[in-house]
């Protein structure tokens, strides 16, 4: 499940939905002491944190991605943290780097077309070498693995063939590979497919793991909505529940053990029924008063049963 950085109603709602992993972004500068709060809340809540370390239309500097060593030391495993806690076992195991780094949407549009696509593609790797053997080092912790994105959005190679032209041995560094899965089938297999194709024929193993570490369905319950990824933008509650539930079987029958994890996006709606018709406020699980949204709800609570 994605949620947020709040300490109280949220770890709580993820608890009772019946989540066991929480997706939670931070910024890459944040330091452990202001992690700390909200990993401890959710570990409270018997919920483990998969932090994502963001940063948004830029590129980190090896400084930065460096200091994601300190995460891992305090969050890990034995980490310190967890010296006088009891919820040892939640301690972290991933940390996602980035969130959409190589899509347009955070660059002015700058997709796999731009000038400066591969270089950002080269930068992010460089980075994300630097933070994974920070992590790996004598001030990180080796029980925690780092997470790249290998998916732009479509099926060209652009991204995956600019990361492994600045890192050739970037797959050696890689815990698993993270996508986002929006859409039907004609939208999320391309996608998953282009991912094991690509990163495959630059050497990477099979064995890596692939996170799907966000995939919803806007519902506003039968109200039209501005667009929906391509499924029907007007989908009532459960509509939407009956979609889930077929997109996440399709996915795992496809790729099998090959899926470590898929994320619902995300908690609750960031606007009141009715309130507009942008998609982007209506992906929640719960509405945004925190009340369930029907038959959506209770299939998101079933699939969490069944795959927490």
């Amino acid at each position: 499940m994605v949620g947020g950085r709040d300490t109280g109603a949220g770890p709580l709602a993820i608890h009772r939905l019946g989540a066991r992993i929480a997706r939670i972004e931070f910024s890459i500068d944040s330091s452990p002491e202001q992690l700390a709060p909200v990993i401890g809340a959710y570990a409270e809540r018997g919920v483990r944190v998969l932090p994502l370390a963001g940063f948004i239309g830029r590129v980190p500097s090896a400084a930065e991605a460096a200091h994601l060593a300190s995460w891992a030391a305090a969050f890990g495993s034995s980490g310190s943290f967890w010296r006088h806690r009891r919820e040892r076992a939640l301690a972290v195991r991933e940390i996602e780097f980035g969130n959409e780094t190589s899509y347009g949407d955070q660059f002015g549009g700058c997709g796999p077309s731009c000038r400066g696509y591969a270089r950002r593609a080269g930068a992010y790797a460089r980075a994300f070498t630097t933070a994974a053997r920070a992590i790996a080092g004598p001030r990180g912790n080796t029980h925690v693995g780092l997470l790249a994105q290998a998916d732009y959005g479509g099926q060209g190679d652009e991204w995956v063939r600019g990361m492994f032209k600045a890192a050739p041995q970037l797959a050696r560094r890689v815990a698993g590979w993270t996508v986002h899965a929006y859409g039907p089938r004609a939208r999320w297999q391309p996608r998953l497919d282009a991912l094991i194709h690509q990163t495959a024929a630059m050497g990477a193993r099979a064995g890596i793991p692939i996170y799907v570490t966000e995939l919803g369905l806007a519902s506003d319950d039968g109200r039209c909505l501005s667009e929906n990824y391509g499924w029907n933008p007007c989908m009532s509650y459960a509509q939407a529940g009956r979609t889930l539930r077929s997109t996440v079987a399709a996915i795992r029958a496809r790729y099998g053990m090959r899926i470590r994890s898929i994320l619902i996006y995300s908690l609750a709606d960031l606007a009141p029924p009715g309130e507009n018709s942008d998609r982007e406020n209506y992906f929640g699980v719960l509405r945004a008063d925190g009340g369930a949204k029907g038959a959506y709800t209770t299939a998101v609570r079933t699939l969490l049963h069944a795959h927490p």
